[in-house]
């Protein structure tokens, strides 16, 4: 069933490709971040990209409806301690994480892998069809939802030691913190940083690769900021900055692997 979507979602986005659907943002973000690259090695990322893409929308069905044994034997965790670790400290816990791969299986997978759940931020949308599968897929395994708006139940989370996960890589309003991205000063989501700095919860930078056999390892990455002893500007910039130069890290070691067909770079 998981090849077979596989290869669906490598078709459609093979059309997508062909018919240029986001293309010229495609072609911008990679031109933002690389300006170095030819012509033929930028063509080689994006087609990646698009197929990268494609396999994402198709494993959603393959998430929704496989069962928990099937979906755990194609994940792993690099390092599984460190979760557990700053987990164990009963303060709550930020995992901050990315478009990249297939960030659907960190949260799913991940769930079952570290028999935990997580408390998963998501955009605040309509109710409908679309958003509806994706409630009950990302709820099969025990995890919560929150909408992005609602800060409170946020920081009930936290406090009650609870998990929270959220992705931080796009576009951000024009107002926020501007860290360097690729060279760039861009607005970035606050909100990780500023939750962290007021709960004073470990924060955790999660990344989901797809290996060469289509399987999924997650590796986190522990986010020191014990320097940074109160919520001022100065710090949620730092603190922000900290956990985007680790995502541009993985992004230039694996750039087929990010969902460059966002406007990262718009309000710039």
């Amino acid at each position: 069933m998981r090849t077979t979507l596989s290869l669906f979602g490598i078709i459609i986005s093979r059309i997508a490709y062909m018919f240029g659907t986001r293309k010229a943002v495609t072609i911008e973000n990679l031109t933002n971040a690389f300006p170095e690259l030819s012509i033929s090695k930028q063509k080689e990322i994006i087609k990646k990209a698009y197929r990268n893409l494609g396999i994402v929308f198709a494993e959603m069905i393959f998430l929704r409806f496989a069962s928990h044994k099937n979906i755990a034997k194609h994940i792993s965790i690099s390092n599984p301690e460190i979760f557990h670790k700053y987990f164990a400290r009963n303060k709550g816990l930020i995992v901050v994480a990315a478009h990249f791969a297939n960030w659907e299986w960190l949260a799913l997978g991940g769930a079952l892998i570290l028999n935990e759940n997580f408390a998963i931020v998501r955009k605040n949308i309509r109710t409908s069809f679309a958003e509806r599968f994706l409630e009950r897929m990302r709820k099969r395994t025990g995890n919560s939802l929150i909408n992005a708006g609602d800060i409170r139940k946020m920081y009930r989370v936290l406090q009650g030691g609870g998990c929270i996960a959220l992705l931080a890589d796009q576009s951000a309003p024009g107002e926020s913190v501007r860290v360097e991205f690729f060279g760039h000063a861009v607005p970035t989501f606050e909100g990780p940083a500023r939750l962290a700095l007021r709960t004073r919860a470990p924060m955790l930078f999660a990344k989901c690769l797809r290996k060469e056999n289509s399987d999924y390892i997650i590796t986190f990455y522990p986010i020191d900021y014990g320097d940074l002893i109160n919520d001022s500007y100065g710090n949620i910039r730092e603190l922000t900055s900290r956990h985007t130069q680790i995502l541009e890290k993985i992004i230039r070691d694996h750039p087929d692997q990010w969902l460059w067909q966002h406007r990262r770079w718009k309000n710039v």
